[in-house]
């Protein structure tokens, strides 16, 4: 393992010393209305508990490479000051974006309010906000932004090709299809990664009247369940990748293991959002010369709403998923509006179907 790895190395729960993983495992308890030390973090997400003690685990993994992580010492005797301030200096050296840094410090404080809520750790969050409204992009979002319409082209070309270049082998195709479904659904259905790649059959994606997508509250960042369509516009696309493309892609397996995901890799096996974050953007790459990752897809849609009508900012947070308007203005675009939403989706609409009359072009394949 290299010394950057080591660095950057997230310290499993395995791995803490014994009394930060009891403390730990008593905040994950049901909570205990009569006892307040208990189950703090049960109200959390299970995805935000996992992000949560990653957190945490850097900050245990850089005391221990620092030879500064004694067992036999409390959380709270080891977040002093002078070691938080060398924590933030360490990340700041890493080159680190400083919305990452800020993170990194917000996850460290809330931790120990969880695991130490005896202790004072509001002056660690309060620095982390601090830290957070200081930052600046690492990079500007903007220049790896691409047209909506654009975007949804490639996806259409990419299923094209899967279904009519007879050179690539069955499993190619497979795979080409599933790219250009995740493309042509992503700019229409800007799900955070998590959501997009925990899309199962049967269980938030079904066939009622038509297909339904539900994500429960607990399996979303703001706690709030995500309930919307399929794009119409891609429903013949979706059961053609479900009757022919995902049947040829599960059989990568040696062994077949059923599993209901809806998105599938050439060995047969339920994407993770690491492996569909990688798709995305080697497909961007390829087709625009620089790599679009997901959450960028989120900014694209609610640019291409302010951009169509200065109005009211609803629609993001329709597209979006977003609970509260102040979160749409904060983190996507100070503009508002409310019919272009409608528009939107018409103009993808639109698109759509001026690509039918093109045909698709091919695309290099890419390993999942």
């Amino acid at each position: 393992m290299t010394h950057r790895s080591l660095k950057s190395r997230c310290l499993p729960v395995s791995e803490w010393p014994e009394q930060d993983q009891n403390a730990w495992a008593l905040a994950l308890q049901p909570y205990d209305a009569f006892d307040a030390s208990v189950g703090l973090a049960s109200g959390w997400a299970s995805t935000t508990q996992e992000v949560m003690a990653a957190g945490y685990g850097r900050w245990l993994n850089w005391l221990a490479q620092r030879d500064d992580l004694s067992a036999s010492q409390s959380p709270d005797e080891r977040a002093t000051q002078a070691r938080l301030q060398a924590y933030l200096e360490s990340l700041r050296a890493e080159n680190l974006a400083e919305y990452s840094i800020a993170g990194r410090i917000k996850q460290l404080g809330r931790m120990l309010q969880m695991i130490e809520p005896a202790g004072n750790w509001v002056w660690i969050v309060r620095a982390a906000d601090h830290l957070h409204c200081a930052a600046q992009p690492k990079r500007d979002r903007r220049e790896i932004m691409q047209p909506p319409e654009e975007i949804l082209q490639l996806g259409l070309d990419l299923m094209e090709a899967a279904e009519h270049d007879r050179f690539r082998t069955d499993t190619d195709r497979a795979v080409l299809f599933r790219d250009g479904l995740l493309l042509a659904f992503l700019v229409q259905r800007p799900f955070r990664r998590s959501n997009l790649a925990g899309l199962t059959l049967g269980q938030n994606l079904e066939l009622k009247d038509v297909w339904q997508i539900r994500i429960e509250d607990e399996d979303t960042k703001n706690g709030a369940p995500i309930s919307c369509d399929w794009p119409s516009g891609l429903v013949e696309a979706l059961e053609q990748y479900l009757k022919v493309h995902r049947e040829t892609l599960f059989r990568g397996q040696k062994i077949r293991v059923d599993t209901q995901a809806l998105w599938i890799s050439k060995q047969g096996r339920a994407m993770g959002d690491d492996a569909i974050y990688c798709q995305i953007k080697a497909r961007t790459k390829v087709e625009f010369g620089k790599a679009i990752n997901p959450h960028t897809f989120r900014s694209i849609a609610a640019t291409m709403i302010a951009e169509s009508s200065p109005a009211e900012s609803t629609a993001i947070m329709d597209v979006l998923s977003h609970g509260s308007m102040r979160t749409s203005e904060r983190f996507y675009n100070r503009a508002g509006m409310m019919a272009a939403g409608e528009r939107y989706h018409q103009s993808l609409e639109a698109h759509r179907a001026r690509a039918d009359d093109r045909g698709g072009s091919s695309d290099s394949e890419k390993s999942d």
